[in-house]
């Protein structure tokens, strides 16, 4: 990443027992003492909307200005976490995630008019489908047939109850690769409605 561009995405923030129950499943991964399974910290726990990637630090505004676009055309809508799975499949995760459920649709059509508003700026519309979800954990290495079922089984022997929360801003993150993981800043919100 050059000094004149930020490695950017847009996310919605989760609420503390989210992030806390997202650490649980990432500590239960981590203890199985598997090579190469990696949770996320709870503090970098979100729901991402958009990828950007690295960006020119001078279309920051334009970017904020386009996410508030688009968040205002979208009132605040209620979610909850939703069922454990993984990227590609179980038999090859690659990610661990948590999905969310509820008001599906609006958290479609606020993705679909954030995918415009930044279109109409000059950024690729993501063609893969939207499969909204939260990594509790990443996997570098690719595992055995029982190290998987040990993988899974210990995330949803600590899966919670549902967590339900409200999305009501978008947040514009930058991403910063450090030794230890990636840092979060927030850069910028846009309040829904």
């Amino acid at each position: 990443m050059s000094a004149r561009s930020v490695r950017l995405f847009i996310a919605a923030e989760l609420p503390d027992a989210f992030r806390e129950d997202m650490a649980r499943i990432g500590a239960a991964a981590l203890a199985l003492g598997i090579r190469g399974v990696r949770p996320v910290r709870a503090e970098n726990a979100h729901l991402t909307l958009k990828f950007l990637g690295e960006v020119g630090a001078d279309r920051v505004e334009d970017v904020l200005a386009s996410m508030r676009l688009a968040a205002a055309r979208s009132a605040p809508f209620s979610l909850r976490s939703g069922k454990l799975g993984a990227f590609p499949n179980a038999d090859a995760p690659r990610v661990l995630w948590l999905g969310v459920d509820g008001g599906l649709a609006a958290l479609r059509r606020l993705r679909d008019d954030l995918e415009d508003a930044l279109a109409a700026i000059g950024f690729r519309r993501d063609r893969r489908g939207f499969a909204p979800h939260v990594t509790a954990a990443r996997v570098r290495d690719l595992l055995s047939a029982a190290d998987r079922k040990r993988l899974m089984d210990a995330a949803a022997a600590v899966r919670p109850a549902p967590v339900e929360f409200n999305v009501e801003r978008l947040s514009l993150m930058r991403s910063d690769a450090r030794p230890g993981g990636a840092v979060y800043t927030r850069l910028g919100e846009a309040e829904l409605g």
